[in-house]
């Protein structure tokens, strides 16, 4: 509708459409007072159906329960005409995507400033037990430079059951999290993910699970194939503790919100270390997806700030974030502790059967490292690698026979149960030893995607809980 056809919804006179999306139209309007306000009339075929508007009014409850700055509030509904129809908050602005599209990554400052205000949304969102749930570039306002948050057409309540039907989703590829297209829980962890993938975008200018097709962008996240070395340095960390596979990894939004408040981009350099071992950046399939193209910045644009296309490498590979220091909570609710009861188990039963079990891991971890190897960004010779894997293993043997013989020497233990002993040790040189940290990367990165949710990991828990336990107590009553 143009300025010129005005007409009253209610009352509301609509003077412009100002936006359109799947759910309906967006139009600017004034209220009784004159002041300008967000009206969003669901589309006539959409409000025929019911299902539309049971979605309609969660979308109103859901937002009448959100108080932020950050956040677009309601002011208004009528759910029952013949046109249903939702007031918000007018900000005078442009999306954060098509400020990025016309003009280019934001500057370092921007992008702080963007970090921290999605952050305390997000803090204040699920402070009253909302789920967004499709957060991204085109859902958030840029107005004085400052962010706001808006359309919670598909966003849920935490204990609400979920809408959509089973097997399908809703939202935008490239800003969802792995467990929505696992069709998995989805927790507020979903929201931390979809923000850093907004943040990311502001700072490149691309998605951070780069551009193609519906499948590949999917794979890509499925897999935590984020580009997070386009990224500025001084980011990269922030961005890859939010984009952890495994939800329990990823840090809640008030935490997210204290990192982003550390974010300097003229800080002293920190130590390099790994990314994440969970959060991968693009594998050749990803880099040969077309690029995002964007108009350039403006001739003053700062010579820090490089503006980068996904299908060019940056002159000089960032270092890699810092390393998250160790949260123990958050490691015995994710699957590393899942891992850990397996390892546990698996030596334990290896002492009760050397050959057999022996033989297993010893499978097992060459198997583990032949896949971290196919699918590893860099790969070494094949002679190199089956060079490395044959001196672990021989390492691994080593510390089986010296850990053994010390113990046999001190009389402690007869010959047979030194050589069970020998065996359960080389099983576990197999996992800790220096060198096995591929094998260990590629268990991580696959107990991450079968246990997608904190629920699924705690279940496993209880269940591997108890036959670790189990095992070494049979393994130890063997060696006495």
């Amino acid at each position: 509708m143009s300025t010129q056809t005005q007409e009253h919804l209610g009352p509301y006179r609509l003077i412009g459409k100002i936006g359109e999306g799947g759910m309906g139209v967006v139009h600017l309007g004034l209220d009784g007072a004159g002041r300008e306000v967000a009206v969003k009339v669901l589309h006539p075929h959409v409000a025929a159906d019911l299902k539309a508007r049971d979605r309609l009014l969660r979308e109103v409850e859901t937002m009448r329960r959100v108080r932020s700055r950050y956040v677009a509030e309601v002011i208004d509904a009528e759910l029952t005409g013949g046109r249903p129809y939702v007031v918000t908050r007018f900000a005078a602005g442009r999306t954060l995507e098509d400020t990025v599209l016309s003009e280019g990554p934001l500057e370092a400052r921007e992008v702080i400033e963007l970090a921290r205000g999605l952050c305390q949304a997000l803090v204040d969102v699920h402070a009253a037990g909302v789920i967004h749930r499709d957060l991204k570039p085109s859902n958030v306002m840029l107005v004085g430079g400052a962010p706001l948050v808006i359309d919670f057409g598909i966003a849920h309540l935490v204990d609400a059951s979920r809408l959509t039907q089973s097997g399908m989703f809703v939202g935008t590829p490239g800003y969802l999290a792995p467990e929505i297209i696992r069709g998995s829980l989805i927790t507020q962890a979903a929201d931390v993910h979809a923000l850093a993938s907004t943040v990311f975008f502001a700072a490149t200018g691309m998605p951070p699970f780069g551009t193609g097709t519906f499948e590949a962008v999917c794979f890509n996240t499925l897999e935590g194939r984020a580009h997070i070395d386009k990224a500025p340095a001084w980011l990269q960390g922030w961005l890859s503790g939010a984009l952890q596979v495994d939800p329990a990894a990823r840090p809640g939004a008030r935490e997210l919100l204290r990192l982003a408040e550390a974010l300097d981009p003229a800080g002293r350099p920190r130590k390099a270390t790994r990314l994440s071992e969970r959060t991968l950046t693009m594998d050749i399939v990803s880099d040969l997806l077309p690029p995002v193209e964007y108009a350039p910045r403006s001739a003053d644009q700062p010579p820090h700030a490089p503006t980068l296309h996904a299908d060019r490498p940056a002159e000089h590979r960032p270092p890699p974030p810092p390393a998250q220091p160790f949260d123990l909570r958050r490691f015995l609710h994710g699957s590393g502790f899942v891992g850990v009861l397996m390892l546990v188990t698996l030596v334990a039963l290896t002492v009760l059967m050397p050959v057999i079990v022996g033989l297993v891991a010893a499978a097992l971890s060459l198997g583990l490292r032949a896949a971290d190897h196919y699918f590893a960004e860099s790969r070494p010779t094949l002679s190199r690698a089956a060079l490395v894997a044959v001196g672990h293993l021989l390492l691994s043997l080593a510390f089986g026979i010296a850990a053994a013989t010390a113990l046999h020497v001190a009389g402690r233990l007869s010959t047979s149960h030194a050589e069970s002993l020998a065996a359960g040790a080389f099983t576990l040189g197999l996992f800790v030893l220096p060198g096995a940290g591929a094998a260990r990367r590629m268990a991580s990165g696959l107990l991450a995607r079968l246990l997608p949710g904190r629920s699924a990991t705690v279940v496993t828990v209880a269940v591997m809980g108890p036959v670790a336990l189990t095992s070494v107590i049979v393994a130890l009553l063997q060696l006495l």
